[in-house]
């Protein structure tokens, strides 16, 4: 082997686990630029952006709307908070929740609100309520723009799961 194929045969191999290495790290061009003129890059998931910044301007709109299904009164009253309304039944069996709770004296409830993502919309948010006892839950909640005073209702499904994690 003669020291001419030797270094073009390092060099190919070389030039090919750079290649290698540059895709297993994402590069798709070697092709040199400014980075003034390259195009922004942005993260993907799946062929879908990701949310470059999460919806925070919403958060007090959000924790209104939960503040107000948590307080007394009937849930026949709070229908504009919940998407679609709500139903005689499902209406009975909220109060019969919340008059159990208040009687273990687990009202009031505080709410935090993080990771607001709005999709026009339709918003999710993981929300942790901490009861008067200092127990406290999390769970992703799906909030619709709506004809509620706070502008935002709770998704039907996010109501029904919340209702049959407190029985």
């Amino acid at each position: 082997m003669t020291l001419k194929s030797l270094v073009t045969g390092f060099v190919a191999a070389a030039g090919a686990a750079a290649v290698v290495g540059g895709a297993a790290a994402g590069v798709t061009s070697i092709a040199s630029s400014t980075l003034s003129s390259a195009p922004a890059v942005q993260p993907v998931v799946f062929d879908a952006p990701l949310p470059q910044a999460p919806a925070p301007e919403l958060q007090t709109a959000l924790t209104q709307t939960l503040q107000a299904l948590a307080t007394g009164g009937s849930f026949s009253g709070k229908a504009a908070y919940i998407q679609g309304g709500i139903g005689r039944i499902e209406s009975i069996a909220a109060d019969r929740a919340y008059s159990r709770a208040a009687a273990e004296g687990k009202f009031p409830l505080t709410f935090s609100v993080a990771n607001i993502d709005d999709e026009g919309g339709v918003a999710t948010a993981d929300v942790t309520a901490t009861s008067n006892l200092g127990g406290t839950a999390t769970q992703n909640i799906q909030f619709v723009a709506g004809p509620s005073p706070t502008g935002w209702q709770i998704s039907k499904a996010s109501a029904m799961n919340l209702l049959s994690s407190v029985n």
